[in-house]
């Protein structure tokens, strides 16, 4: 019986050449020379793009933030909002108080009309494209967090009624993270015997798992709602995979809370206890396939969106 195909590469020669390709790149000597590993990163962005092509609202992230801010630091920009108002009402008063002092006769009214004109016009255009209006991008004090290399994400989306540019008509509800992955570099020893190289191997994929436990830390801590998340640690085209359960990292969400002065533990806090990360394979192998197939469907089980027709 065949492996599963990744459905992006099912029926697809090109794609399976790409990710062929893209292997060649990261271990190439020329072009790889400080053996470093964001040149694995287009095979491990192609595979994961390929993973969840048939599935409209699972999408790939690159680099993608995860952060918690402390409470207090909420409360003290609610106070800092508050005088801010306060400082904006004193300020209007003694404007007020200037204008109804100083008041001066108009003169160049036409002028005048036609820079309001032409400021309204300016305005209507803005908000017809809106297509330039952006979120706020405040900063938020003392902000704790992590990039993680890939992050699969689950989007709910909700359609629009008026079409507007910016949205294409559909808004996003919920963006739930699926996957993290962290890719380390291969480590370096064409010399080395299997055993020494396996051991290379399953060292830098210790540090990835580290770097995901932390990764997901900050995800639970983000979102209160969230109970488990994939994971995989990839060490060039090596890789291991687990399901990383809220309860098997109390202590370390107890750790990175505790930061927080206003942090109150819920209760007796216990040691984290062993993830069971399964058996390091190579990405392009059969078992590898039907390793991913399973994380396929787990992805696909968070929901599936299906296509509008007007699309």
């Amino acid at each position: 019986m065949p492996s599963w195909a990744l459905p992006g590469r099912h029926n697809n020669i090109v794609m399976r050449y790409k990710a062929i390709l893209g292997t060649s790149l990261a271990f190439s000597r020329t072009h790889n020379p400080r053996n470093i590993e964001y040149f694995w990163y287009p095979l491990w962005d192609q595979t994961l793009s390929d993973l969840v092509a048939d599935v409209p609202n699972l999408i790939v992230a690159q680099q993608f933030p995860i952060w918690i801010v402390p409470e207090d630091d909420n409360k003290d920009e609610e106070e800092n909002e508050e005088e801010n108002e306060n400082e904006e009402e004193n300020e209007n008063e003694e404007e007020n108080e200037n204008e109804n002092e100083n008041e001066e006769e108009e003169e160049n009214e036409e002028e005048e009309e036609n820079e309001n004109e032409e400021e309204e016009n300016e305005n209507e255009e803005e908000e017809e494209e809106d297509n330039i209006s952006l979120a706020s991008t405040t900063l938020e004090k003392d902000v704790h967090g992590v990039f993680v290399d890939f992050a699969i994400l689950n989007l709910t989306a909700v359609a629009q009624p008026l079409q507007k540019y910016r949205y294409r008509g559909w808004k996003i509800t919920v963006a739930s993270v699926g996957l993290l992955v962290e890719v380390k570099r291969f480590p370096p020893g064409r010399s080395l015997t299997d055993e020494e190289q396996k051991s290379n191997i399953s060292n830098k994929l210790v540090s990835a798992k580290s770097d995901l436990v932390e990764q997901a830390t900050f995800l639970f801590l983000q979102d209160a709602n969230l109970n488990s998340v994939l994971a995989i640690a990839a060490t060039g085209p090596y890789w291991s995979g687990a399901t990383i359960r809220r309860g098997n990292i109390n202590w370390t969400m107890h750790q990175l809370s505790a930061k927080d002065p206003s942090y109150l533990p819920p209760g007796p806090q216990h040691k984290d206890s062993a993830l069971n990360w399964n058996n390091v394979l190579r990405i392009d192998v059969p078992r590898s396939r039907d390793r991913l197939r399973t994380i396929y469907n787990t992805l696909r089980g968070m929901g599936v969106l299906q296509v509008p027709a007007d699309v």
